[in-house]
């Protein structure tokens, strides 16, 4: 079985559309979507109607939840809000409860999928620290775990000696005795420097991370045409 897996597309419909295109030619079997499919970005419908048409399995990221009022706004930042606003004034009504409607954590017989962590996952919380790290590895039911939510990709590793391995998603490889989150990054606005749209392909016993081109300029240029905040707008040209 070869799965896609996406995440944090945030209304960038060029990015979804490469990311899309590519994973066709990969031929995948199935397509899993991590969540935060609005926010920021100027094509919040069309992003949601493709992400639902295209996946098998959508998660809710926390800006679907701030666009359907699950989670405030209070929890996000001035730019982020300022986007949501807006995104929440444009997004059509049933595609609110469609975004409503999705589950928070999906499981399958040997890997699970959330956006942002599996220990408290509607509390929205990043893995920045050791002791997130450990806490969210140790959680875990399954030996394996995809998540977005940072846009930064990377492989945390839990070892048989319950050391923490940190390593690049490019290509994780996965051994037995081992725990492993792995973040997929963000398809629609990178943050580990590289522009490009970032997705993934899961094969058994081994994650590859992909990228695809985009017109970034393009999406720059709706944004400004509606205004939204220049921050988000600036930083898709350098991933971060």
């Amino acid at each position: 079985m070869k799965i896609g897996i996406i995440s944090d597309i945030h209304a960038n419909l060029e990015a979804l559309e490469a990311v899309l295109n590519a994973l066709d030619k990969e031929n995948v079997d199935r397509l899993i979507c991590l969540g935060d499919i609005v926010g920021y970005g100027p094509d919040p419908n069309v992003c949601i109607d493709k992400v639902m048409s295209a996946t098998d399995v959508v998660i809710a990221g926390n800006h679907d939840h701030g666009a359907v009022g699950l989670t405030s706004l209070e929890h996000f930042n001035e730019n982020a809000r300022l986007a949501l606003e807006w995104s929440i004034d444009k997004i059509e009504p049933h595609l609110l409860d469609a975004l409503a409607t999705l589950p928070i954590i999906h499981e399958e017989n040997e890997f699970l999928a959330v956006h942002a962590t599996p220990n408290e996952p509607t509390q929205w919380h990043y893995l920045f620290s050791e002791s997130q790290i450990v806490n969210n590895l140790d959680a875990m039911t399954l030996p394996l775990c995809f998540v977005g939510h940072s846009h930064v990709p990377v492989a945390f590793v839990l070892d048989p000696d319950h050391d923490i391995l940190v390593q690049e998603a490019t290509d994780v490889r996965f051994q037995s005795g081992r725990k492993y989150l792995v973040n997929v990054g963000s398809v629609g606005q990178p943050r580990d420097g590289d522009p490009r749209a970032a997705y993934g392909i899961y094969e058994e016993d081994r994650f590859c991370l992909k990228r695809a081109d985009y017109d970034v300029a393009l999406v720059q240029k709706r944004m400004r045409i509606h205004h939204l905040p220049a921050h988000l707008i600036e930083r898709l040209s350098i991933g971060q």
